[in-house]
């Protein structure tokens, strides 16, 4: 390998110059079963850096092959080792503390290297003793300066590794593919990495991708991809930062907004608001069970009309789609599935078996009673059990690796209880409340804490007589001259939307804005033009932003795959899925990580009650003209 003869002529060079009294380098030796992310991994750093010291290593390694390795016997802290693609610079050029090492080609002249390195004889000698000696030698190394626009150069391709990746071509990939795959477009790719451009891609090259896994140091900022038409000011109006912030973060932006960006977006952290970084560890590998009512004892699997089954598959669709996609970012996943048949007794069966204690996390059951079967089978090993989709209180259930990854009514409620309060700014408050035998005491409880907003105690209350309010009645409780907020407690859907519609046709001289403590199970049958005269809020454990580029990209990564388009289900089943999984890929404990948000679920980890983990992660959600948007 001349790449032998280079670092031997590294360190004579050294000698002769009194450039370095150590070398900073040093060869290894490969042992059996050895791989280069084996090696990488013992050596601390990442396989990427190994293969820049050693270029003429395109696949593997096998034993007893020699390589390069760095000296952490000497201190390297200021002394960085770039390989970069600068135009002129050839595969075995290799920059070392602002200096080239060229490998000396056939054919080359000495004419030939001045004039492509922009440098004087005299420099090449002074750095090259012995070139005086024996001249261009094929195979040998030069050591070369580099000019200043070539310093310019490494500090951009600098800056610019911090927010990418290398990603290795893989055989029948294309630009187009690629540029998908990461959320960017080609022109975008093209600009990472400049000699695509004209040269094509080759299987097995080494390209610059955007970096998707943030460090938790970066967690102070969200991270955007430039849409087609984005401008600073489009940018400034959507995250309320000006411009020069962004510059600040993105000093890249200062030749303009180009489409395909990956841009660090400043934003204000509270304390209790840390927004959870994804991250995924170097060799990183998750055991996974997934317990399903598939009943697939049955003689007949009826898609059409077992709306459990539709719910089960769906689900499990999506998940998986969410594990290929963990996968792909270089987390290892074993994954394996179990038929609950929606049994208390089938799943307390399977979640006795010794295997259990393997797992990383137990992903279902999706029903409180064969969730509770499992829990007393793993309280005391080592899975966290994940209730995937069930809204009820789980806090009698007593296993504190217990985990609802779905808001609770409760939860809801309470989001909607503290929005309230944080926006209430003496407005004219009215009450509505359900027919006094049909309130719980909780929801009694709530009035109360809903009356404690008006401290000069002039809001209005009133009650249905029949289940039903007369339009006259709720008239002379609006005020034309100051916001009306009329607060609906109860689930009395028919009251609900007898309300919103009867306030749907009060004149416009009126400002309405109508809350909800929970989604009533009928508003889709309610005409939005009503939910938007009435601003109609309500809390939400998901939210399908159908302007989501993310929410787009994966319904037709689903449609490809299935040949459909996904149900709330498939997407609940991938936010499920991919946020617990790639939290485990940065730490075991859920408390604490922060907020993440995923395609239509907002994630937040508390713990419950009872000691159990509970996502309290809500959206509050309002009409604004037809459109359903969160709200500020």
């Amino acid at each position: 390998m001349k790449i032998y003869i280079f670092f031997l002529i590294l360190f004579i060079s050294g000698i002769f110059t009194s450039f370095s009294q150590q070398k900073k380098h040093k060869t290894y030796k490969v042992n059996k079963g050895e791989t280069i992310e084996i090696i990488a991994k013992k050596l601390s750093i990442t396989p990427y850096d190994l293969l820049k010291l050693n270029p003429d290593v395109r696949n593997n390694v096998v034993e007893n092959d020699i390589i390069v390795i760095p000296n952490k016997e000497i201190n390297n802290s200021n002394q960085k080792v770039e390989k970069i693609s600068l135009d002129y610079l050839t595969d075995k050029d290799i920059i070392v503390d602002n200096y080239i090492y060229h490998e000396i080609q056939k054919k080359e002249t000495l004419y030939s290297i001045l004039k492509k390195y922009k440098t004087e004889i005299n420099v090449l000698n002074k750095l090259n003793p012995l070139l005086l000696q024996k001249g261009l030698q094929f195979g040998e190394v030069l050591k070369i300066p580099l000019q200043q626009e070539d310093l310019a150069e490494i500090s951009r391709i600098s800056e610019q590794k911090k927010y990418t990746q290398p990603y290795i071509v893989k055989a029948k990939e294309t630009k187009f593919g690629i540029a998908k795959e990461h959320g960017i477009s080609i022109a975008y790719l093209e600009e990472l990495n400049p000699k695509i451009k004209n040269d094509g891609l080759q299987v097995d090259d080494v390209i610059m991708v955007p970096r998707h896994i943030v460090d938790q140091s970066q967690s102070k900022y969200a991270i955007h991809t430039v849409k087609k038409m984005e401008t600073f000011y489009s940018l400034s109006n959507m995250y309320g930062v000006s411009k020069e912030e962004l510059i600040v973060a993105n000093p890249e932006l200062k030749d303009g907004v180009k489409e395909g960006m990956l841009l660090k977006i400043p934003k204000v952290i509270n304390e209790n608001d840390a927004v959870f970084a994804d991250r995924i560890y170097e060799n990183k590998k998750l055991n996974i069970a997934m317990m399903l009512p598939f009943r697939k004892k049955n003689d007949t699997l009826d898609f059409e009309n077992d709306r459990l089954l539709k719910i089960t598959t769906d689900f499990y669709l999506g998940s998986l789609i969410a594990i290929d996609s963990l996968k792909k970012q270089g987390l290892s996943i074993h994954l394996k599935v179990y038929d609950t048949e929606n049994s208390a007794y089938v799943s307390d069966l399977i979640s006795k078996k010794s295997e259990f204690n393997n797992y990383d996390a137990v992903i279902g059951p999706l029903f409180l009673k064969n969730v509770a079967a499992v829990s007393k089978n793993i309280k005391f090993k080592k899975p966290l059990i994940i209730s995937p989709i069930s809204a009820q209180d789980h806090s009698k259930i007593d296993n504190n690796n217990l985990v609802q990854s779905k808001a609770t009514n409760e939860d809801l409620t309470k989001g909607m209880i503290n929005f309230l309060k944080s926006k209430y700014d003496n407005q004219n408050l009215i009450i509505i409340e359900d027919e006094e035998s049909k309130l719980s005491q909780n929801e009694k409880s709530l009035i109360n804490s809903i009356h404690s907003l008006d401290s000069l105690k002039n809001s209005s209350v009133l009650k249905p007589k029949k289940g039903y309010i007369k339009l006259d009645i709720i008239k002379t409780k609006l005020d034309s001259l100051n916001k009306n907020w009329i607060v609906l407690v109860g689930e009395d859907d028919v009251l609900i939307a007898d309300v919103i519609h009867n306030l749907g046709v009060i004149p416009k001289k009126y400002d309405l804005t109508l809350f909800v403590l929970n989604k009533p199970k009928g508003l889709d049958k309610i005409d939005n033009n009503f939910l938007a005269r009435v601003n109609f809020h309500y809390p939400t454990s998901t939210y399908f932003d159908e302007h989501s580029a993310l929410l787009k990209q994966f319904d037709n990564k689903y449609k490809k795959k299935y040949y459909t388009y996904p149900s709330k289900h498939a997407t609940e089943g991938f936010d499920t899925t991919y946020d617990i999984l790639m939290r485990l890929a940065t730490d075991s404990n859920l408390i604490d990580q922060g907020i993440s948000h995923r395609l239509v679920t907002k994630f937040s980890y508390i713990h419950n009650t009872s000691g159990s983990i509970l996502n309290h992660g809500i959206f509050i959600v309002k009409y604004e003209g037809l459109e359903l948007k969160i709200t500020e």
